[in-house]
């Protein structure tokens, strides 16, 4: 009698702490929605008050091929692209790279970052530090010297990045935009299969060791980059849209915090 008794208490207790572990995982996702849909509330309201997003044009400069008019209503309407910005340290990369997503984001399209960590965005453009926390039909700026430097993604080598932004982007509808120093850090491969390269104006030996592709067009512009000036806003442009220089000026949200983003930035370690 004592034994089935026992048996009894100990099937109750069991089924009572299996039960009390359901109800507790049960409040903890109840717990959590709650808090994301707080957290959400919070940001939807942030981006509410906050300064809207700003349209703007690239000037032309000089036309060589095209319309870059043409260029940037493609741009800005097509469900997918995928552009590569190259240029020198401190030539106004991020600058135009923001300047984009500003427009984007000015026509309703969902901004995304990775790469800017402390470089005082406004609120509607969301930090990401993985490419699968991007949702369908989006825009996504990278910056691959910042994800390299502070390691915050598992893909610390810049081909399998940008190969994978280039393997969902159609999938998902995304625009993306890949900032990067040098194109020698990128695949000759991945790089034909981006829609549209901006050239900013190269360092003194950058182009000397640039893909071969990539320094034809710096040698075949370079001297127009003198020409032109300094303006950081100078731009090449080269896309089957539009080849020739355009400026852009810097994104409404632009402040030295900005463009100081990655000035206190320590190398990874290997």
């Amino acid at each position: 009698m004592f034994g089935l008794l026992k048996w009894v208490f100990t099937l109750i207790f069991n089924a009572l702490a299996a039960l009390a572990k359901l109800v507790w995982k049960l409040l903890g996702v109840i717990g959590n929605a709650f808090r994301k849909s707080a957290a959400e509330s919070v940001r939807t309201a942030s981006e509410a008050a906050a300064p809207k997003a700003v349209s703007a044009s690239l000037a032309e400069v000089k036309s060589f091929e095209g319309s870059l008019t043409e260029f940037q209503e493609w741009l800005y309407s097509s469900k997918s692209t995928v552009g590569i910005i190259l240029g020198a340290r401190g030539s106004g990369k991020s600058g135009l790279g923001l300047f984009l997503v500003e427009n984007w984001a000015a026509r309703g399209r969902k901004a995304f970052a990775m790469g800017f960590e402390g470089a005082g965005l406004p609120v509607w453009i969301r930090r990401v530090e993985k490419i699968d926390e991007v949702p369908n039909n989006s825009v996504l700026l990278v910056d691959e010297g910042g994800i390299l430097f502070n390691a915050r993604d598992a893909m610390s080598d810049a081909n399998k990045l940008l190969s994978k932004l280039l393997f969902i982007a159609r999938h998902k509808d995304l625009s993306v935009a890949f900032i990067s120093q040098n194109s020698a850090n990128l695949e000759v491969n991945t790089i034909r299969q981006a829609d549209y390269l901006l050239l900013k104006r190269p360092s003194l030996l950058q182009k000397d060791f640039e893909r071969n592709k990539i320094k034809e067009i710096y040698d075949a512009v370079e001297a127009d980059f003198k020409k032109l000036g300094s303006d950081k806003g100078l731009t090449y442009v080269y896309s089957d849209k539009f080849r020739g220089f355009a400026s852009n000026s810097l994104p409404s949200f632009w402040s030295e915090k900005t463009s100081k983003a990655f000035g206190n930035t320590v190398l990874r370690k290997n």
